[in-house]
């Protein structure tokens, strides 16, 4: 099997990835995502469309440093009713999150790029 290289610093990804003995080395792409996701909504760009695109610019970004390997990029957005919602910053934030989706139908969506 050809190496692979987890373009996320996620514990849980590289877990998922060891749990199936698939060896992955991890190299952070270091994205800076919320501008990016900024312009992307500004745009009109779906939870969907900005969580793939995502995906790929880790992985397109490390693949520019690691060139004789596969790259596994990856990103995962909630959507709520249309409306984006990231990782929380604080433990503050996570909670406002909580509530605002307690009781609410809404989808996790994850995008991975190789």
């Amino acid at each position: 099997m050809p190496d692979i290289v987890l373009a996320s610093k996620s514990k849980v990804r590289k877990q998922i990835l060891d749990n199936y003995d698939i060896k992955a080395n991890v190299e952070v792409s270091n994205i800076n995502e919320e501008p990016i996701k900024e312009s992307m909504l500004k745009e009109g760009a779906s939870p969907e469309i900005i969580s793939k695109n995502l995906a790929e610019l880790k992985a397109n970004k490390v693949s520019q440093k690691i060139t004789n390997s596969l790259v596994l990029g990856a990103d995962s957005v909630i959507d709520l009713s249309g409306e984006l919602i990231s990782k929380p910053e604080s433990r503050d934030e996570a909670l406002e999150i909580l509530k605002k989706l307690n009781g609410k139908k809404h989808s996790l969506i994850s995008s991975v790029c190789i």
